[in-house]
Formats: structure tokens, sequence, C-alpha cells
């Protein structure tokens, strides 16, 4: 960010707080202006977007519209203009901090750890530069530094009510671990495959808690953390440490979650140690499952979901592509990992998902595609349920045709439904979710470090 906008916004701040003679009632009731920065925080893109387009072209308006592109999934776009931003002026904190999203988004810990650090050195008051340096640094394995970052962003009392609870809850589960390392495996070089049994388009397989078990754990790719049911809680005896938010679909799209320390979680050969995780209280999924396992606790190894063969197989090294294997980039936010598709001629990011019973886009990927709460017969009356509740609105598009660069996938339809809550708590548009009866022909290979998957039958 340059100098003249972070000025303005100080001064704008200081003129709140004055007090002009015969003159306090009329202050006291004008608002302050939300600028670039307020409006995107309350992730308003379109406002952000038409307030820009009244000020003058300058780098921090340019690095504010690579933002908006980053916001919309354009990641291409975005990266050329934080650069572009650089060459008007170095100094822009706002494109440092955007390129070291970028850096997250293809899990270079490294490159995001020395743009935040850029981006914190030039404007050091801003706390969310602050909380995704503690990001990065999580992502390094360095946890004393992402103890800084977080404590940093909590004393700088930003005005995001939801990312300041998770900061708090992620301060406590540090405190909590101490000095020992946090989601530690143990493993053999190349464990023996793991079975697992496919019921109601869902995939299960057993594990151990605490030496405790064997328990049902849904395997899911698109889950942000590993949780337990509250029934399995009380079984095997965890106190909690402290609650947070998880997002998802359906109803307000958050939940509050109490927070749990595992001492040791076994599925087969592997052992991870000291995870943080979550608890659901939902008595549909708790009669599926004692728990949803997130595959992201397992990035350290290369990890196929066999669907044909129904086994989960892991690795530590890179097998060599076979003919008829599909390599895919993919970008990793919040341990999600975003697809990029083309869907009916449209681009959009899809997050892989082997914890979706059936493939789902976004109302406004379906608006694109000429589908809305208006168009004849889209509505239709069918509960989705999901951790907020039950979805509001569900409108069903025809004829969608997904396709990569060699494979194609056809639906008669897919559901639409609201994922905006998911898109703000990750910080770009999710266009869908692509999930079991999408992939359920594929054997689908994640490289978490790559930032790929791969496709193969």
């Amino acid at each position: 960010m340059s100098s003249c906008p972070l000025i303005l916004i100080v001064l704008m701040a200081l003129t709140s707080l004055l007090a002009l003679p015969g003159n306090s009632g009329a202050l006291a009731q004008t608002a302050k202006p939300d600028s670039v920065a307020d409006l995107l925080l309350k992730d308003d893109i379109r406002q952000a977007e038409a307030l820009l387009d009244k000020e003058p072209r300058t780098a921090a308006s340019v690095a504010f519209r690579g933002e908006i592109e980053f916001r919309r999934g354009n990641f291409d776009r975005a990266d050329a203009l934080y650069k572009e931003a650089l060459k008007m002026d170095s100094k822009t904190a706002r494109a440092h901090f955007g390129l070291g999203k970028l850096a997250l988004g293809k899990v270079n810990p490294k490159q995001a750890i020395q743009e935040m650090t850029r981006a914190i050195e030039l404007d050091p008051k801003e706390p969310l530069y602050r909380l995704y340096a503690s990001e990065a640094w999580g992502l390094d394995k360095k946890y004393t530094e992402q103890r800084k970052q977080l404590e940093e962003y909590v004393r700088l009392n930003p005005k995001d009510d939801e990312r300041l609870i998770e900061a708090k809850a992620a301060l406590e589960m540090l405190h909590a671990f101490g000095t020992e390392d946090v989601a530690v495996v143990q493993a053999p070089e190349n464990p023996a495959p793991i079975k697992f049994r496919k019921s109601l388009n869902l995939i299960f397989a057993s594990l151990k808690i605490n030496g405790q078990g064997p328990y049902d754990f849904a395997i899911d790719t698109g889950a942000t953390q590993t949780v337990i049911s509250e029934r399995l809680v009380a079984a095997i005896g965890l106190k909690p440490i402290t609650s947070t938010l998880v997002f998802g679909i359906g109803g307000t799209g958050k939940v509050e979650t109490k927070l749990y320390s595992v001492k040791e979680l076994s599925l087969g050969d592997v052992t991870v140690k000291n995870i943080p995780v979550g608890t659901f209280n939902d008595p549909l999924i708790s009669q599926l499952a004692d728990g949803i396992l997130g595959t992201a606790m397992l990035s350290d190894f290369i990890l196929t979901v066999n669907y044909p063969a129904g086994q989960l197989e892991l690795s530590r090294k890179r097998a060599p592509n076979t003919a008829g294997t599909e390599v895919l980039p993919v970008w990793y936010f919040s341990n999600l990992l975003l697809l990029p598709l083309d869907v009916n001629g449209k681009k959009g990011n899809f997050i892989v998902d082997t914890g979706a019973v059936t493939t789902v886009m976004s109302h406004s990927m379906a608006a694109q595609l000429g589908i809305n709460e208006n168009t004849p017969g889209a509505k239709i009356d069918l509960g989705i349920a999901g951790v907020g509740g039950f979805e509001g609105v569900v409108l069903k598009v025809p004829d969608v045709t997904f396709k990569t660069a060699k494979n194609t996938e056809q639906f008669p339809q897919v559901v639409s439904i609201d994922l905006k809550q998911i898109s703000k708590m990750i910080g770009t548009e999710v266009a869908g979710v692509v999930g079991y009866d999408f992939f359920s022909d594929y054997k689908l290979t994640l490289d978490y470090y790559a930032a790929e998957i791969k496709l193969s039958k």
C-alpha cells in the first residue's frame, strides 16, 4: 500500500474523533465511508470495485484490483496486477500481500513468508497481513513464529469478529500443545494400502484414537480439519480446550464447535500425534460415521483415493505418470484443494471433495449458465443438509458438462446452492464442489506440496 492512501485513511479516522464547536451532533451522525480495504474485508466486491473506478490509477489501486481478481478466482490476472503495482511502486504493501497469498495457494511457504514479511514491514498496522503471515509460518511448521503473528493480529484488534474468534482459538490450541510439535507423522516409507468401504456415495475407513477403537471415519478431502462426533468425545473422555467457528454448507453457513487435542490417531500403518480436532453433533452424520478425517493431515504423503480398488494409498515418493494419467494444477486454501474446471464453456474453481455425495455448483456459476431463482422450473424442493443446517434455495441446472484438458464428465443436471460463506472463509470464489459422482471411476491422487492432483483410470 502506498503512503498516500494510508495517510488518507488515517486522516479520516482522526476526523471522526474531532468535535468541532457547535457541530458535534452533525459529526456524530455522519459515519465514516468505507474504504476499499473495508469493503473487501466485508467481502463486498462490487462496491469495492465501484469505489476503485472513481479513484486515480495508483500502485495501491492496481494492487486492490489484483485483490478483487483474487477474490473472483482469477489468479493469473491477480498475479499480473500485483506485479504491475510493484513496478509502479516497489513499496506497495498490498501487492506483496497478494503475492504472498498466491504463494500460499501453491504451497510455497518460503515465498509466502518473504512476501508477507515485506508487507508487514511496509504496513505494520494492517491486521490481515499478520493473519496470513501466521498461516505461512504454520505451513512451514514454524509454530513459534506462527504464534507471534497470531498474537500480533489479536493485539491489533481487527474489525473482523469471525476471523478474530478463529485466531484466538488457534492461539489457545498452540498454547495447549506447548513446545510439542503439532501433527507429527510416524509411518514407514510406503505404508500398506488402507481399505475403505463405499456407502451412500461416501467412503469410510477404520482408525483408532488414543489407542481406542476402531472407529468408522469418512475420508474427506473437502474437510478443513478432522472432526469427531460428540458421542465419541464423551466415550473416550476428551476434554475441550477452546471453541471456534466451523464453516460449510447450509443455514447460516457456520456453527460453533469445541476443539480438542488428540494425542494419537492411527490409520493403518500411519500414526499422527498431537492433532487438534473439532466436533459435530448432527444426528444424521452420527448414524453414518464416528467422525470425518480431513486428508490435509496426511499431506506429507502423496495420497491416492483409488475408487476402483476401494483403497487409500499413501507414498512419500512420486510415481511416474502412466500414459492415461492427467496431471491438473490446483490451488490450496484453508486445507482445501481448488480445481479449475470448464463448465459449459465457463471457468470456475471447484473444491475437490470426496466427502460430497454429489457434485454441486454455486448460485453465481449457475447464473453464468443462465439459471437463477426466477428461471421457470429451476427451484426444487430438495433438502441439502450441511454444517450450518439446511440449505435454503436449491436450483437445478440441466445438461452440465465439466471439462479438463483430457477428461469430460457429463451430468443430466447439477444442483446449485449458496456457497458464499465458504468463499468468504477461504478468501476466493468457490464455483462449486466436485464429489463422488465426479471421481468414482478414477484413481484420484492428491499431491499437496506440488499443488496438483492426478486423474487416471
